[in-house]
Parts: structure tokens; C-alpha cells; sequence
């Protein structure tokens, strides 16, 4: 069975060194393209029905760092991908606002 783990941004920054860690944003388009976590793959969680498509196409079997602004929209995200079988789920606590790492344009 599926279980998020909530994890602080240091304990994300050290675990991104990781080739097994995939990167989610899942905030707007918009959002993204001001600023997102190195090699993040982007699927907004506020186009629901694209979120399960496009969600749906990735490896269950990897670890997942799903980040938002603030951790609520990843939380949701979260919950979607435990749905669909994801087993491996990290929730950036404080979401990309308490990021102190890389943030690429």
C-alpha cells in the first residue's frame, strides 16, 4: 500500500543527487516557467483530468518528489498517485517557497 512521506526541503535537496528520484512540479504552466527544482518533469494538478492521464504514464516503480508552492497542491497530487498505484511518493513540505537549493528559469 501506498504512503506519502512528508519530507523537508533539506532531506529532498540531499535525496536529488539520486538518478532513482523523479522531480514533479505540479503547479501552473505558468508557475514552472518562473522557476522550478532542476530536472522537473511538469504536470499541473489543477487540470484534473490531464494530472490522471498524464500521472498515469509514469513508472509506478520509482520514488516520486512532488512539490507545489506551499504543499497543498502536492498533498492533492499525492493522493492521486496513491490512487493510481504509485508506491513511492515524497510531499516537499513548504513546497518550493522553502526551497533553498537550485531553482532553474
Amino acid at each position: 500500500m501506498a504512503q506519502t512521506k512528508n519530507v523537508s526541503p533539506a532531506f529532498a535537496e540531499k535525496k536529488l543527487n539520486k538518478k532513482k528520484v523523479v522531480v514533479l512540479d505540479v503547479r501552473t504552466t505558468k508557475e514552472f516557467n518562473e522557476g522550478h527544482l532542476p530536472n522537473a518533469i511538469h504536470i499541473d494538478v489543477m487540470d484534473s483530468v490531464a494530472f490522471v492521464q498524464q500521472a498515469g504514464k509514469l513508472n509506478k516503480g520509482k520514488t516520486y518528489l512532488v512539490y507545489c508552492k506551499s504543499g497543498r497542491r502536492s498533498a492533492k497530487a499525492a493522493a492521486i498517485m496513491e490512487q493510481q498505484g504509485f508506491r513511492h511518493i515524497w510531499n516537499m513540505e513548504g513546497g518550493i517557497t522553502a526551497w533553498k537549493g537550485t531553482i532553474k528559469q
